[in-house]
């Protein structure tokens, strides 16, 4: 007989059958990212495959159970469980639209919960772990709100997010719906308490390393960006986090092609979440738009020729000399913006380009990296009420969880990947009582053809995420 052991972290399957171990770890091994480019797998010392399946042991992620089970039973496998995870203790087990109402924050209107909200929270209560995914704009915070509030108070969680900036504003969240026991772990603080508040850095795990194993929760945020090898090691070490759940528009990065992402993504917090408020069970921006949940878009693009002479540059200089340091490029940027009306975010790759943008635009914002939380937030502020308001800002600090009303977002950082697109994108999308849609503008580089690829990339995912596109011939401002 076959025994599917489970714990939190890790589940081992115990069999003597060797030809099914064997054939489980054939079929959960991945390429590793950019394997062919690894020094080991060039000398031949390693075939370029991460293993999520040990065939000496039959160990596995808890996460991958489902993967598991299914091969045992296409197999036609018998099995039995032996589930050894303490069972998880929720305070509230069914929600209605009206259940953060009981801890509405004095001065807030009433808030009422969208359809499929409801629907994640109670898969969330029922199942302990997944990952929940909805359109940026489509009110994730709120179903993490919920989620905490069905737990007892005080339960210890852990909740991760990418950065200082993104942390503080979840954090700010929680305490505005008083989160019982919550603390934090980032920049200059150090507060530990039942509710733990941490960016997903090496530093601030350093400080909190004998806690991991006592969090009966974990939480990430823009779970997609905490994949790396410093959080991958915190989720293992959680040995007593019995519930967990990821959090973003794009879970999987690059479509789900990179594998290796994806395998350790559902091996640490499980499967989608699927919502029976759509036919597809899935939500999509173009059906948020439909309900007026997130606003209307439309998607400007223009062509870029000069300069002519980096055709077959590589992609890092084709990037720097047709991109960053673009002098041609960059005053179309200052010219478009400048006739725009609304408020206006411009999204630019480096630091440089940035610095140059400022030049042009000398009444503009400028966010960096290095900007403190304050300075960033009284930005945002006015990115979400002011009036003709102009911010360029750092692509990678954008590109999730901030949340700003924009009229206008100008991408002026090129880009390929289509979960930072889908996240670029997202930023405008909210509705705001001054605007109707958000209009976004990008460019075609035909100087380059990497350049003039991701172009067309963009421009596809864009398209399948139900966005207008409109494509011109020439600069038309």
């Amino acid at each position: 007989m076959n025994i599917i052991r489970v714990t939190n972290t890790y589940s081992w399957l115990l069999s003597d059958d060797k030809v099914l171990l064997d054939k489980l770890y054939r079929s959960l091994r991945v390429r590793g990212r950019n394997y062919f480019m690894s020094t080991a797998y060039k000398k031949k010392l390693w075939d370029g495959y991460i293993e999520f399946f040990k065939k000496n042991t039959g160990m596995f992620l808890t996460g991958l159970l489902p993967e598991v089970v299914a091969a045992l039973r296409h197999w036609k496998h018998e099995y039995v469980y032996d589930d050894q995870r303490p069972a998880a203790h929720w305070l509230h087990k069914d929600i209605d639209d009206q259940f953060l109402n009981k801890w509405l924050p004095e001065g807030q209107p009433p808030v009422t919960l969208y359809d499929y909200q409801v629907d994640y929270v109670k898969q969330a209560v029922k199942f302990g772990r997944g990952l929940i995914t909805a359109p940026t704009g489509g009110g994730k915070t709120n179903v993490l709100i919920s989620i905490m509030k069905c737990m007892p108070p005080k339960t210890p969680t852990l909740f991760i997010t990418k950065n200082s900036g993104l942390v503080d504003q979840n954090y700010q969240e929680m305490l505005k719906w008083n989160m019982e026991g919550l603390g934090r772990y980032y920049g200059g603080y150090k507060e530990p308490n039942y509710v733990m508040c941490v960016t997903s850095h090496k530093d601030t795990f350093a400080g909190i390393q004998k806690l991991l194993p006592k969090f009966k929760a974990l939480i990430v945020d823009e779970v997609h960006e905490c994949m790396s090898d410093v959080p991958i090691s915190v989720y293992k070490k959680m040995t007593g986090a019995t519930l967990r759940f990821g959090i973003s528009a794009t879970p999987f990065k690059y479509d789900g092609k990179d594998l290796e992402q994806k395998f350790n993504v559902k091996g640490h917090f499980g499967g989608v979440f699927k919502t029976t408020t759509t036919e597809s069970g899935y939500l999509t921006t173009k059906e948020l738009q439909g309900r007026g949940i997130l606003s209307a878009s439309r998607c400007v693009f223009y062509p870029i020729n000069q300069p002519d002479t980096i055709q077959h540059e590589p992609y890092g200089d084709a990037v720097t000399i047709g991109i960053a340091n673009n002098f041609y490029f960059l005053d179309i940027i200052r010219r478009l913006a400048e006739s725009l009306e609304g408020r206006t975010l411009i999204l630019v790759e480096r630091i440089d380009q940035g610095d140059y943008l400022k030049q042009l635009l000398p009444d503009a914002h400028w966010i960096r990296g290095k900007d403190k939380l304050d300075d960033r937030a009284n930005v945002f502020k006015e990115l979400k009420t002011g009036k003709g308001v102009i911010a360029i800002a750092m692509r990678h600090i954008i590109t999730a969880g901030i949340n700003v009303f924009l009229n206008n977002l100008i991408n002026a950082s090129g880009g390929n990947a289509e979960h930072t697109i889908i996240q670029q994108m997202g930023r405008g999308l909210r509705t705001a009582d001054d605007k109707d849609q958000l209009n976004y503008y990008d460019f075609i580089f035909k100087t380059n053809q990497y350049l003039e690829d991701h172009s067309m990339n963009r421009i596809k995912t864009l398209d399948i995420q139900g966005h207008q596109i409109t494509i011109k011939q020439e600069i038309d401002f």
